[in-house]
């Protein structure tokens, strides 16, 4: 009888130890939930009862900068409407709340600040109660200017494209840019249509459109090289106008001729060929730890959702020809437009690193006000000795070189422009600068598809959004 106990006991012990073994992992499963993925169920379009909870709130308000209203609801008889200002300019950013549909952009992003779920611990609910405003959800002020976003907007013309505006010292995003767009308002009824346009009006390219950035990476390029190899300001570049990196052969633009170019005429006009020579001075672990340092191959601080930026780490067999396409902005390295925004920014910033943010403050019906964000120390990415040399080389790209068409009278603009290669078409053209290059008030990017020159196509978009901006500061 011995040993059938023995076995007895020993099952008993295991099953007991089963039990304890799922017990637990339901425990932590249960924490887990309730605390690391929280927040993240909460906002999920998928939550029905955050659907249910709609019904019950007068959804919160979205104003721009100037408290003029995006995105508010009213009433239809007994049936709330949410109401869109602002047409086809905001709706990638904007988004749309839509039982049917679901939700995005910012109304997704901040849909619990909207409801006013996001802070619900008993106090605060309480005193809603008491004054009578707890059937109302809290309102979003953004740092975006809707004339600025509408201006940038319109001058796209329906290209494909995207603009990102920012203030260098804060990082307060000014507009934000997506072409074409579409209108929230309408979005229900033109689903079908939108949904099936080749053009994506739905996605919003100036966060999640990802573009090999062309020669306006040339910016990082050179940051690098004056970082780690300062005596490259001296020195001078031969180039037959073409250059050998492992049997291929990389050409320069048909505008450029053979000879010497130092370091301020390779840039000014854009070459190719010097700048590969000047990036294989810097040499890759260098190169890449720049720019990460610029934000790539990192994820963006933003509040609201950013595509990764990539700079890749070349391969063993061939990774000699793609280190040098990635020295002019070529080859497999991505950026997105506000990525591009931040290096333009933080060339204007003295070098300093910021996060770019769009909501300002959050105000609940209580009255009470929150600032999101603030302005903080932020690291220095590259000096501010080497910040100035940079700047002063974008400004005479404007004066002198590739740049001429963003020149706005009694205002100094430092930009780099590109033509990036794209292997689908014809070259995106970019625009990345600021203005004014002596005290930096605003920082752009731009990128149109498929439109061949940066210069002659992106430079005028910036220039008029970069005129619009600091005549709205001067009156």
């Amino acid at each position: 009888m011995v040993k059938p106990m023995n076995k007895l006991d020993r099952n008993i012990k295991l099953i007991f130890a089963v039990f304890c073994t799922l017990f637990i992992s339901l425990i932590l499963y249960l924490t887990y939930f309730t605390t690391v993925e929280r927040e993240r169920l909460i906002k999920s379009s998928y939550n029905r009862r955050l659907w249910e909870q709609e019904e019950k709130v007068m959804r919160g308000t979205i104003y721009d900068r100037r408290g003029r209203p995006l995105a508010e609801t009213g009433l239809e008889g007994e049936s709330k409407k949410r109401i869109y200002n602002g047409g086809k300019a905001i709706g990638p950013l904007i988004g749309y709340s839509d039982r049917i549909l679901g939700r995005a952009g910012l109304e997704n992003v901040f849909n619990g600040e909207l409801l006013g779920i996001s802070e619900k611990d008993p106090v605060t609910l309480l005193r809603q109660k008491i004054l009578g405003v707890s059937e109302r959800g809290n309102d979003l002020y953004l740092t975006l200017d809707l004339d600025l976003q509408i201006a940038a907007y319109n001058l796209f013309r329906g290209r494909k494209g995207a603009l990102v505006a920012m203030e260098p010292e804060t990082g307060q995003i000014l507009a934000l840019v997506s072409s074409p767009g579409y209108d929230p308002s309408t979005v229900k009824s033109d689903w079908e249509a939108l949904s099936q346009d080749k053009n994506k009006p739905l996605i919003n390219r100036a966060t999640q459109g990802l573009y090999p950035p062309g020669s306006s990476f040339k910016i990082i390029t050179l940051a690098a090289a004056l970082t780690h190899n300062p005596e490259i300001e001296n020195e001078t570049f031969y180039t037959p106008g073409y250059i050998k990196v492992n049997g291929s052969i990389i050409r320069d633009s048909e505008h450029l001729w053979p000879g010497e170019y130092d370091l301020s005429t390779a840039f000014r006009y854009s070459s190719n060929t010097v700048f590969i020579q000047i990036g294989q001075k810097v040499q890759q672990e260098k190169m890449m730890s720049t720019a990460q340092a610029f934000g790539f191959n990192t994820t963006n601080k933003s509040d609201i959702p950013v595509a990764k930026s990539t700079f890749p780490r070349p391969p063993i067999v061939g990774g000699k020809v793609e280190m040098a396409e990635s020295f002019i902005g070529q080859g497999k390295i991505l950026a997105t437009p506000l990525e591009m925004a931040q290096v333009a920014a933080i060339i204007a910033n003295g070098g300093r690193s910021l996060n770019p943010y769009i909501v300002q403050r959050i105000a609940s019906p209580l009255g009470t006000s929150k600032t999101v964000r603030q302005t903080m120390n932020t690291p220095q990415v590259v000096s501010a000795q080497v910040a100035d040399k940079v700047k002063t080389l974008m400004v005479e790209v404007v004066r002198n070189g590739t740049g001429t068409a963003a020149s706005i009278r009694g205002t100094l603009v430092a930009r780099k422009t590109g033509s990036a290669e794209n292997p689908h078409g014809i070259a995106h053209a970019w625009f990345v600068g600021f203005a004014p290059a002596e005290n930096p008030k605003i920082a752009v990017a731009v990128v149109v598809e498929n439109a061949g020159s940066g210069g002659s196509v992106a430079g005028p978009i910036a220039r008029d959004v970069i005129s619009q901006y600091l005549n709205s500061q001067n009156r």
